[in-house]
């Protein structure tokens, strides 16, 4: 039986078709979870340059997680991210490879640099839905984080192991505020074909 799926994630969103379910495909260098407060939207901060490293073009694999914990099978797709002139603002879009979809359709997400908050402010809409996933984005020595929101549910999601042609990302999602999260709801690799 196949069961469809509607993604949402870091201005993500897809639907699957999906046959059968599996175990972790995508081999993470750690614990489950991107594991960080959602609170620390109020007290951390980014800078302009926080997203350069991932400037290009993507190829990636991406994986979900369901509630029971088993993992569905991974799907490829292209993500872009292009700064436009100023340096606050980046557009990226994200997509599956399905080639019964137009090559335009896809997640488009945008992030503007608030320089007085120092955060990214980010909108996530998908050509097909047009819902908003509204968030924030900032930064560590090696990872970038975001809070981004879907209806009811959060979604706090991590960049790390990030290198000039490979990074990893991961999402945990709540339904109830914030007091539960499903570990690795979304997980994702990434390789750089393109700069």
């Amino acid at each position: 039986m196949t069961n469809p799926i509607r993604l949402l994630g870091a201005g993500t969103l897809f639907v699957a078709s999906v046959a059968h379910a599996q175990g972790r495909a995508i081999q993470l260098p750690d614990t489950l979870g991107a594991n960080f407060a959602i609170a620390d939207t109020a007290t951390r901060v980014g800078a302009a340059t926080d997203y350069d490293a991932l400037l290009g073009f993507w190829h990636f694999r991406f994986q979900t997680r369901r509630p029971n914990g088993v993992f569905d099978p991974p799907f490829p797709g292209h993500w872009s991210f292009e700064k436009k002139p100023g340096g606050l603002l980046i557009e990226d879009r994200w997509r599956g490879d399905d080639p019964s979809s137009p090559m335009g359709e896809g997640t488009y997400t945008y992030r503007s640099f608030d320089p007085e908050r120092k955060l990214w402010r980010m909108l996530g809409t998908h050509s097909k839905w047009g819902e908003f996933a509204l968030g924030l984005t900032w930064s560590d020595a090696s990872n970038r984080y975001a809070i981004q929101h879907y209806g009811p549910a959060i979604m706090r999601i991590r960049y790390f192991a990030i290198g000039p042609d490979h990074f990893f990302w991961r999402a945990d999602r709540s339904t109830d505020g914030g007091r539960t999260w499903l570990l690795d709801a979304w997980t994702m690799e990434a390789m750089r074909f393109a700069k």
